[in-house]
């Protein structure tokens, strides 16, 4: 079963079973009607041929794959480019070597033109990774390691790593911003009848396993080097603490311990906690778990925190009003205002890196759950998934750019990556089994 965290809050608070999103969607309520925001875009016209050994010796290692399929993956995930064609190209890639023609790379219509080289020495590879301006005959200089050659481990996930960051300065010379794509995702993945905590990639490539408990662990989120989460293995739901490779016990009151988030600053982690009876937000101390203070007191759930970037506020559920909204308080608890005023059940939160648009999961009006973002100094609501099975569990990118989250469009709820305005979705989890409540570390 799939526990939203308002859900799970609400389950716990009046001792009821967890409720599945099957069940939930059997509620009647106007929900959110919006239509599926779209914008336009001129995409980067980019050539990237197969990588050349430059050595002459065959690739028995998978160099290329680990060069040209991570760059051509990359690129197209972020909906900045369209690939052109390999069957387009009039240039012979290899017999030009390093060096272009561009006139015939112009003439198929390039604007952007990548150049992968290696070379096997050994145990080591020395990889050469260029981009040239084809409008503009020149090479476009990245900042060190990725202006010219570079000698790696001969090991596909070093390989593919440098080839994240090239990307991420192709990127930032297109936009003015680098990418996302040495970062990483901490999700909850079904192992059996387990549910544990794995580490992801952006391009979902690389899984790392982080929990071994065989139980229940739900819920993370990652920031300062650690990620909090809440388990089931002693008794719980309490929350830990993982880092650097050891778990603790982070909070363990009477309740609902649970919904963990740590402020831009490092210093403070917002939670949910019931040990007075009802699911409220606390300050703890992130060092310790110790509490600071208590921020709601309402009748109502109040749960799922989220900060602002510049730690002053937080956004959360609530259900004060008789179904669950998004709220902004102050990081006092002060000041707190009902912000979404359409559906009936708007959950998960998360405050863009950019600090104008909180998004979240809404039931709509069919019954089906999907993402929308609320502007936080107008209100407004905008629909990003639609007619897609169930999306849900957003969160945010480094740079604010993108949205991971879990959806159903196929069967099993996988991993997803889209553009902020939900242009372009392609999924990147390629694991089996099922994914559950993503958090981008920034």
């Amino acid at each position: 079963m799939k526990a939203h965290i308002a859900l799970l809050a609400i389950a716990l608070a009046l001792g009821a079973a967890l409720v599945t999103p099957a069940a939930a969607q059997t509620g009647e309520g106007a929900g959110l009607g919006v239509d599926v925001n779209s914008s336009g875009l001129t995409l980067v016209q980019m050539a990237v041929p197969d990588a050349i050994s430059l050595g002459g010796a065959p690739d028995t290692r998978g160099v290329t794959e680990a060069l040209t399929g991570t760059i051509n993956r990359d690129l197209t995930l972020t909906g900045y480019f369209n690939l052109i064609d390999k069957a387009g190209f009039l240039a012979d890639p290899k017999a030009e070597g390093m060096d272009p023609d561009y006139k015939a790379w112009f003439n198929t219509g390039t604007q952007g033109l990548i150049k992968a080289g290696y070379r096997i020495e050994g145990t080591k590879v020395v990889v050469d990774l260029r981009l040239f301006s084809v409008d503009g005959s020149a090479r476009i200089t990245l900042p060190k390691p990725y202006d010219g050659p570079v000698e790696l481990p001969l090991e596909p996930t070093r390989i593919r790593r440098h080839a994240h960051g090239f990307v991420n300065e192709v990127i930032r010379y297109y936009t003015k911003a680098p990418g996302f794509f040495n970062s990483r995702i901490v999700v909850v993945k079904r192992v059996g009848r387990a549910k544990e905590l794995f580490m992801v990639s952006p391009d979902g490539l690389e899984e790392t396993q982080l929990t071994k408990s065989g139980g229940v662990n739900m819920l993370p989120a990652i920031g300062g080097g650690a990620i909090y989460f809440t388990s089931f293995r002693a008794g719980g739901p309490h929350l830990f603490k993982l880092q650097g490779g050891k778990t603790t016990p982070f909070s363990t009151h009477k309740g609902l311990n649970t919904g963990a988030v740590l402020s831009p600053d490092g210093g403070t982690v917002a939670a949910t906690l019931s040990k007075d009876g009802n699911a409220e937000i606390y300050l703890l101390n992130a060092a310790n778990g110790q509490i600071k203070k208590r921020v709601t007191n309402s009748w109502g759930i109040d749960t799922s925190p989220t900060w602002s970037p510049d730690g002053t506020r937080l956004a959360f559920v609530s259900d004060r009003h008789g179904s669950p909204q998004i709220w902004l308080m102050n990081a006092d608890g002060s000041n707190q205002r009902r912000l979404t005023f359409q559906g009936d059940y708007n959950q998960t939160p998360d405050w863009s890196p950019k600090g104008d648009k909180v998004v979240f999961t809404a039931r709509d009006e069919r019954n089906v759950f999907d993402l929308f973002t609320v502007n936080v100094g107008t209100g407004q609501i905008e629909r990003l998934t639609q007619n897609q099975g169930n999306n849900e569990e957003p969160t945010w990118s480094p740079d604010g750019r993108f949205i991971a989250f879990t959806s159903t469009r196929t069967g099993e709820s996988k991993l997803y990556l889209m553009t902020a305005d939900g242009r372009v979705q392609h999924p990147i989890s390629t694991g089996k089994g099922e994914y559950f409540t993503p958090s981008w570390a920034r």
